[in-house]
């Protein structure tokens, strides 16, 4: 029995991409190694860009598909 599972939209995906930089932040801090204030801000920065990429990816395949 297979079941269809819609993809989920990519907002949802980065949100949940920036609680795991958060969960990861927070684990950090109770340890030997806590990440700087730097650190943090650069780790949610990335996951920005790279879903910024990948929106920019989509719609640039999106019309190439089109045509």
């Amino acid at each position: 029995m297979t079941t269809t599972v819609d993809p989920r939209p990519l907002a949802d995906l980065e949100q949940d991409a920036l609680a795991q930089v958060e969960a990861e932040f927070a684990r950090r801090a109770r340890g030997a190694r806590p990440w700087t204030p730097t650190e943090y801000v650069d780790r949610i920065e990335q996951v920005h860009v790279r879903y910024r990429y990948r929106r920019q990816w989509l719609r640039t395949h999106e019309q190439e598909a089109a045509t």
